[in-house]
């Protein structure tokens, strides 16, 4: 994920299918409200739905592999987001169907009218996404040196056995 995504500014083939798939998702929970709220609902689903699977395998259960895979997942996904909010002013960027750019309606007229700081916020969502997956490899790599990881605890299963016997 990290060459594909993060070398090459680019989406991480297979992986972008599911999130286009989250970020429909979030449209479809906020179709009722306004177009901006459900505009920003979708990448903001794209993102928090994967940053939530990695806080729940990291502190719920404790499994620290999954929790990297998970963080990494949320920084690729904040990297296709950050693609597009930069594509925002002039939109050259295939989209799915004939909809338009979230963030050409976010950052324009119609939403918060700050289309000249698209390329500020791209670059600082890009920023984070870099962070936030190089922290996930992190966390991966120090999965081995984990004390939280849970283990079977050998000497109680051992003592089950001998007093069931």
């Amino acid at each position: 994920m990290w060459v594909l995504a993060f070398a090459q500014d680019d989406k991480v083939p297979g992986l972008t299918y599911v999130n286009v798939g989250l970020h429909q998702l979030g449209h479809m929970l906020t179709y009722a409200n306004s177009d901006l709220t459900s505009g920003l609902a979708g990448p903001i689903a794209q993102v928090a739905i994967p940053a939530m699977l990695a806080f729940y395998f990291f502190v719920r259960r404790g499994d620290w592999v999954l929790a990297g895979v998970f963080l990494v997942w949320a920084a690729a996904s904040a990297l296709e987001v950050s693609l597009y909010v930069a594509d925002a002013p002039k939109p050259t960027l295939e989209l799915l169907g004939d909809d338009q750019n979230d963030w050409a309606l976010i950052l324009g007229p119609n939403g918060y009218d700050v289309m000249e700081k698209a390329p500020s916020l791209a670059d600082k969502i890009h920023n984070g996404a870099t962070i936030a997956a190089g922290i996930g490899f992190l966390i991966c790599l120090a999965a081995p040196l984990s004390t939280r990881r849970r283990q079977p605890d050998v000497a109680a299963a051992s003592r089950a056995t001998a007093t069931s016997s």
